[in-house]
């Protein structure tokens, strides 16, 4: 990945946040995971990484959206607001 690509995927994704040390080492994290985890990509690694590549280890199969059953249909909830969320973590489980 050239630094114009990286550039492109860095505007593409508000959720990356991104540090370069005196190396010219980057550090990759995604801000709706854990705030603790960084990725370290090498200078010589860069040219090698692809956007797609990238994605994919910053979100390491962590992107699964919840669907829930609501009066007869399937909604997915990401695409719910505040207030319905809140509703959804309120609600008992019960087994049958």
């Amino acid at each position: 990945m050239t630094h114009e690509e990286l550039d492109l995927f860095l505007e593409r994704t508000p959720w990356v946040e991104w540090a370069q040390d005196d190396n010219g080492n980057f550090y990759f994290r995604h801000t709706q995971f854990d705030k603790d985890e960084k990725v370290k990509v090498e200078p010589r690694a860069l040219a090698e990484l692809t956007p797609e590549k990238l994605e994919r280890v910053l979100v390491a199969g962590r992107n699964v959206d919840h669907i829930t059953r609501v009066t007869g249909y399937f909604s997915k909830v990401s695409g719910w607001n505040k207030g319905k969320k809140g509703e959804l973590a309120d609600r008992d489980r019960v087994k049958v």
